[in-house]
């Protein structure tokens, strides 16, 4: 019998497995939580071993669940196909499209294996390993990707002209400093911020994006949800932000008054 597999494991490095056409659900998942959520694969079983904390910990993890129920129903609708090969190797046989009608996804997706005759139980000892499509979760992936050159924070105010003006009236309320020549100066944001985003524009990872904002990844992605701050987009597979859209939210909140905390 296959010794059980530790969950979010798979994650830990590259994926050996090799089925021609096919992508096994571990390397698929893997790439989506990069793209959606901005984690690296690798980055899971850290986020999935650490304590709850009602906090980051559990931010982190809310995010990847969500990324787990969205392909699950990419699966449900028929949108992808999966395949299962028993563990070791085999003959490939499709999964149902009602064998991921299931009510936690995660532990499928946390070891890529499940049991093919008692798919429903997380617990039941896993006898094949899954599959995708290759082709077909690539184009499906690729399509996920914001269209056009505009931001989505751009794109959120030519589908929202409500929320263009709210922010359009922000700015123009914001009360200009007088500096020592009588001068008014701009809206406060740290110097050293400033100075750093208005280098260029160009694209920022993660790590650099919390480097410059001063916010930890949770906090990011909370305010990617609830206020405004500029989603990812994709750029040869990897999660960056562009700079002016960073510089632009930064400006929004300081004209408001409300410079975001740690």
């Amino acid at each position: 019998m296959t010794a059980p597999i530790e969950p979010w494991s798979p994650y830990g490095g590259g994926d050996p497995i090799v089925s021609a056409g096919r992508r096994t659900l571990v390397s698929a998942f893997g790439d989506l939580v990069r793209c959606q959520a901005g984690f690296e694969p690798n980055e899971l079983t850290d986020i999935f071993s650490a304590p709850a904390d009602e906090g980051e910990n559990d931010v982190c993890r809310h995010l990847v669940r969500e990324d787990a129920i969205f392909l699950t129903m990419q699966f449900v609708n028929g949108r992808l196909s999966s395949s299962a090969r028993p563990l070791g190797g085999g003959e490939l046989t499709a999964i149902p499209a009602a064998h991921w009608e299931i009510d936690d996804p995660l532990p499928r997706f946390a070891i890529g294996v499940f049991n093919a005759t008692e798919w429903a139980d997380a617990d039941a000892p896993a006898t094949h390993r899954i599959f995708v499509d290759a082709k077909e979760f690539e184009e499906w992936l690729a399509g996920l990707k914001s269209p056009g050159p505009l931001s989505d924070r751009e794109l959120e105010e030519v589908i929202n002209p409500r929320l263009r003006a709210a922010r359009a009236i922000a700015a123009r309320r914001v009360k200009p400093m007088i500096d020592p020549n009588g001068e008014e100066a701009a809206a406060v944001v740290p110097p050293s911020l400033s100075q750093a985003l208005r280098a260029g524009d160009e694209y920022l990872t993660r790590p650099q994006v919390e480097a410059l904002v001063k916010l930890k990844r949770s906090s990011i992605y909370t305010k990617i949800k609830e206020d405004g701050f500029p989603d990812k987009i994709l750029l040869g597979g990897r999660a960056v932000w562009r700079k002016s859209a960073v510089i632009a939210w930064v400006e929004e909140k300081a004209a408001q008054g409300r410079w975001p905390k740690r």
